[in-house]
This record gives structure tokens, sequence and C-alpha cells, in this order.
């Protein structure tokens, strides 16, 4: 019987990734998913794992850079979630000022974190670009046409839809997890702060309207009874 490909989620930090992971998890058994570092719930890097585990892992899930699927010897698959870069970094910033080992970014004014911090310039497209951690905008469009599913953070659910679609997941009911709280909102935020995180993230924004453009298609292209299946869907599948 041919092996299933290995199935690999690139995690970009702040793109509702935490929720989409806890789904992701729920698909496969204890010793399938490698997960951010860890299997079988131990920490171990990939390069620590045993022969035997390896050959039991069916997914990947981490905040890895594309290429993550060469330290397996079989076929692989990619899905991400982008973001809108604004409002990803943003929600970086107020995340990080509160999570343990990033205490220094409360000494930052959200201008000097712009400026300052490479999680805040173009990771979008750095880590769809690959290993190199260059963001080059042409080498990440080339490898996000190969990806299965491109979802967005903004339409979580339909994304949601589409990776049940290809992949034939189940149970994939959710509450959202991991939200950054205590942050203003981004029509609160000084336009000329709007206008700096735009200009550090110029190559984001490119890869976002891709993103944005490649699943708005996907939705149209639906058939009248999917479409009528993802309303249903979007209306039940949020858990209280």
């Amino acid at each position: 019987m041919t092996k299933q490909p290995l199935t690999v989620f690139l995690h970009v930090p702040k793109t509702g990734g935490t929720t989409m992971n806890n789904i992701f998890r729920n698909q496969y058994s204890t010793g399938e998913l490698f997960d951010h570092d860890r299997i079988d719930g131990k920490g171990k890097l990939i390069d620590t794992i045993s022969p035997v585990e390896k050959e039991k892992i069916k997914a990947v899930s981490g905040h890895y850079f594309y290429g993550f699927h060469q330290h397996f010897s079989m076929d692989y698959t990619y899905f991400t979630l982008l973001r809108e870069p604004v409002d990803r970094v943003l929600s970086s910033y107020y995340f990080l000022r509160d999570f343990p080992g990033h205490e220094h970014i409360r000494s930052l004014t959200l201008e000097e974190f712009v400026k300052t911090k490479h999680v805040a310039h173009n990771l979008q497209t750095a880590m769809i670009s690959g290993i190199g951690r260059t963001p080059k905008l042409d080498k990440a469009l080339d490898h996000l046409s190969e990806f299965k599913v491109v979802g967005l953070t903004e339409k979580f659910d339909d994304s949601l839809f589409l990776l049940q679609k290809a992949y034939g997941w189940k149970h994939v009911q959710y509450k959202k997890q991991n939200i950054t709280k205590k942050r203003p909102l981004k029509e609160d935020v000084p336009e000329r702060i709007i206008k700096l995180i735009e200009k550090y993230n110029t190559l984001d924004m490119k890869l976002y309207l891709y993103g944005k453009t490649r699943l708005n298609n996907e939705i149209s292209l639906l058939s009248p009874n999917e479409k009528n299946s993802l309303e249903t869907f979007k209306k039940n599948i949020r858990t209280p």
C-alpha cells in the first residue's frame, strides 16, 4: 500500500495557528504528529528521534521554515494560514509583551518593535521562502502555488472548510485559542505606525494578496451544494 504523503502545517506565528493546530492534532494518533519539536508529549528535536519514531510520523506542525520536509524521505504536502500583515504585527507585539522569555519587549514602544525585531519584518514571506530565512517573494509565491491549502486568519472557517475537504479531516469543531488580549484595534493605531508596519512588510502585503485572491477564487468555484454546505459548516463549527 502506498504511504500517504507527509502533511506539513507551516505555522506562522500569530495567524490563528494555535487554534488550527489543536484541530490538526485531533486528526492523528499518538506518535503520528511531530508538533513543535515534540512527539508523544516529549520535547525532542527532529534530529534526535529514532528511525522507528520517524517512521510512524504522518504529519508535522510548527514554526518551521519551508523545507522541513527534507528531514523525511517521503512525499509531502503543505498548508498554512496567512494574516493581514499589519494586524499580524500588532498581535505579535502585544502578545510577546506578556509571553515568558520575551519580557524585554515591554521596554520597547510599538514603533521600536517594528523597526528592530525580525518578527515584524516580512516574517510570512521569510518562512515560506525557505530555510535561507531571507524573505524572497518570488520563492515564497512559487512554494505557495504548490501548497494544498492557503488559508486566511480573517476567513478561518472558510479555510477550515477547504482543509476538511482537501484532507478528509474529522472532528473539526473548535474554540479559539491563544488570542492576544489587551491590544488596540487597527483603526485605533496612529496612521504613521500603520505606514511604518507596511513599509517593513511590503513583501508580506503582496504575499497576503495572493493568498486572499486564491482563497476567494477557490470559494467561488465551489459547487452550489458545496456552498450550501459551507454556510451550514460556518454556523455550526464553533463551540461555546
